[in-house]
Order: structure tokens, then sequence, then C-alpha cells
């Protein structure tokens, strides 16, 4: 079952990954997050007691559950549909495109025209990761598929702290947290919606 995800990644695709364990400790030390609770065969942190100081939400009254579900045996539906606030931390070696299953197609940095065949292009890279080139048909530009602007509905990166549970546009991070952030990654964060 698809989830809405509010994710935050580094802004530069090439940031190396972070330590996992050094992220949720700082994630931890800042009251983001709580202490992590297994869920078959992966972990989740709840939200921590600085959450919503952390993360602010948009609009007059967001409805949000902060608290998972006491029931052992629903948690794993409810987190998988996202229907309360957690959060999971990915930090891969391999750099990863996380993209909302109905995303527009992103624009040329060179022409600002849409890239009608990106989804082609990044099969292609996901077969090869070395098959990063990629060039405009529009106006000849020729980079990185990283190059790509999909605005918010996609991005790449090795570092993601991904929070389930938040509509897109519904929250964005606090400049409290992109500062701690960026203190551990030497580098801006940006943020990202998706359903996946």
């Amino acid at each position: 079952m698809a989830a809405y995800k509010l994710i935050l990644l580094p802004t530069d695709p090439l940031c190396p990954p972070l330590n996992c364990e050094q992220l949720a400790a700082e994630l931890q030390a800042i009251k983001l997050i709580g202490e992590p609770v297994a869920l078959d065969d992966d972990v989740f942190y709840p939200t921590g007691d600085h959450f919503l100081q952390l993360i602010s939400f948009l609009g007059c009254s967001p409805m949000i559950e902060l608290h998972p579900p006491a029931d052992p045996a629903t948690l794993s539906a409810d987190s998988a549909a996202g229907k309360f606030c957690h959060l999971f931390l990915c930090c891969t070696a391999s750099l990863v495109l996380r993209a909302d299953s109905q995303c527009s197609p992103p624009r040329c940095p060179g022409c600002r025209q849409p890239v009608t065949d990106w989804k082609t292009a990044i099969a292609a890279w996901q077969k090869n990761p070395a098959q990063a080139d990629w060039a405009c048909k529009h106006c000849g530009y020729s980079g990185q598929l990283t190059d790509l602007s999909f605005r918010k509905t996609a991005g790449f990166g090795h570092t993601f702290i991904e929070i389930r549970g938040i509509y897109p546009s519904e929250a964005v991070p606090t400049e409290a947290l992109l500062t701690a952030l960026q203190r551990l990654s030497d580098g801006p964060w940006k943020t990202i919606y998706i359903k996946e």
C-alpha cells in the first residue's frame, strides 16, 4: 500500500551517504525522533518531543496522528499506509532516485522544456549506474540525469529522512532542523513530497 511521505535529503545528489547511526543519534539529540521501534525486517522512529517544533504544519488545522497504534497486529499495515507520523532513515552507498508514482516529467536545466523520455533514461541508468549521461532533445544540453529538475516530486541521493503520514505540501522543515542537518552533511538539504 502506498503512503504519503515528506522526504528530506541533501540538495547535492552526490553528497556522500551519512552514517545512519550518527544521523539517528543527532535526530534523537534534537528530539525530532524517539527510540527505534522494530517493524517487520526494518526499524522506524516515532516522533520525538520536539517534532512539532522542527516540522511546521501548514493550514488551519491539519489532522495528524503522532502515536503508533497500540495493537501490534495493525502496526505494520498502519505504517505502510502512513496512518501516523513516523520516520525511517535510509543511508545507501548507491545513488537512488526517490520519486512520486505520479511524478510529472522533469524539466531540462538548459531550456526548461519537459523531458518526456525521462522514465526510459532512468530505467537504463538503474540497469547500468555508469550510464548517467543525458542530452536534451530540444536544446542539446548535455549533463547527468541528476541535473534534471523534478521540483518537489523526486530527488536523487544517498541519504533520506522519510516522514510518513504527511500529505503533499502539508508540512515543511523549520530552519532549526535544516541547520542541524546542514551541519551533518556540510551542505544544504531540500524536501520532496511523494506517494510510494
